[in-house]
C-alpha cells in the first residue's frame, strides 16, 4: 500500500488534501481568534461626534454592529409606565438592577416600510441600584428632554422573572410588553445627563459596564468543526487508497496461475 501511495496519482491526491486541510486549519485559527475577541469592547470610531439618533438608525430596523458606542442626541419624553427592572447586573462589586424606561422619540423614522399610530420609543438605561425597592420607586423625569447617550446593542430575549422584572434588555420583548415600535438599540446616557435620565437614587451606568467580552461559544464550535473537516480530508484520502490497494490485491490474486504438476489441477485461473 505504501508503494501505491507513492505513485503520481496518489501523491497528487495527497497534495490536494494537504492544501484543503491547510485551508481548514487557517479557518479554524481565524475562528479561534474570533471566539476570543468577538465580544471585546472596541473604541468607538466616532469619538465624541454627536449625531441625531434618527440619522443613524430607523425604528424596527436592526442596528449595525459598527454603530455600537456611537454618541447620539435624541429629543422626546419618557413613558413612565413603560419601565422594567433588569436583574442580575453588577456594578462596583454589587449585584442589583438596571432601571430601564422607554423614551418616546420625537419625529421618529420608521424603517421596513412600516407605518402606524403606535408610539416609537427606545429603551434608556436610566441607572443602577442594588436595592429592588429603590429600583421600583425610581421615577423617570417628566416633560420633554434632549438626551445625549451612547448606543448599545439590544440583548437576546429571555423569559421574564417577575412583575416587570426581566433578565435582558431586549427590544423584541419590550415592544410586546408596551405595544410600541422600537429601535434595534438601547441608550446609555452620558454621565452629565443625570437630570435627563434619573435621580440621585440611581448610579450612572456606562456602555462599557455591560460589555464584558469573553469567549464566544459559537465561534469556538466552528473552530473545532474546521479541524474535524481537516482530519476528515486525510481520512477520505487514506480510505480511498486502502480501497484501491485492496482492489489491486484482489485483481492480482484473481490473475495468479499456479503452475501445475503432472496430475495436479489448476489452483487458479
Amino acid at each position: 500500500m505504501l508503494r501505491l501511495a507513492f505513485t503520481p496519482k496518489w501523491i497528487g491526491g495527497f497534495v490536494l488534501v494537504l492544501v484543503l486541510a491547510t485551508t481548514f486549519v487557517f479557518l479554524s485559527m481565524w475562528q479561534v481568534d474570533r471566539a476570543q475577541h468577538k465580544n471585546d469592547v472596541h473604541t468607538s470610531a466616532f469619538a465624541n461626534d454627536k449625531t441625531p439618533l434618527n440619522e443613524v438608525v430607523s425604528a424596527q430596523v436592526p442596528m449595525a454592529s459598527r454603530e455600537a458606542d456611537r454618541l447620539v442626541e435624541v429629543s422626546g419624553s419618557y413613558v413612565p409606565e413603560a419601565t422594567v427592572l433588569v436583574e442580575g447586573r453588577h456594578q462596583d462589586g454589587q449585584r442589583g438592577y438596571w432601571v430601564v424606561t422607554m423614551f418616546a422619540v420625537d419625529k421618529a423614522r420608521l424603517g421596513g416600510g412600516l407605518s402606524g399610530k403606535k408610539s416609537v420609543a427606545i429603551p434608556v438605561i436610566r441607572g443602577f441600584t442594588p436595592d429592588e425597592a429603590t429600583a421600583r420607586s425610581s421615577q423617570a423625569p417628566s416633560g420633554k428632554h434632549t438626551l445625549v447617550a451612547r448606543m448599545g446593542p439590544t440583548e437576546a430575549p429571555e423569559p421574564a422573572v417577575g412583575d416587570k422584572v426581566v433578565s435582558t434588555v431586549s427590544t423584541a420583548q419590550l415592544v410586546n410588553y408596551f405595544d410600541v415600535y422600537s429601535y434595534g438599540a438601547i441608550l446609555f446616557p452620558e454621565p452629565d445627563q443625570r437630570a435627563q435620565a434619573s435621580g440621585p437614587e440611581l448610579e450612572h451606568v456606562t456602555f462599557h459596564a455591560q460589555e464584558s467580552g469573553g469567549l464566544d461559544v459559537q465561534s469556538a464550535f466552528y473552530a473545532v468543526e474546521w479541524l474535524v473537516f481537516a482530519g476528515f480530508a486525510f481520512y477520505i484520502w487514506w480510505r480511498l487508497l486502502r480501497d484501491a490497494y485492496r482492489q489491486q490485491t484482489h485483481n492480482q490474486h484473481q490473475n495468479f496461475v499456479v503452475v501445475k504438476k503432472p496430475g495436479q489441477k489448476n489452483l487458479g485461473n
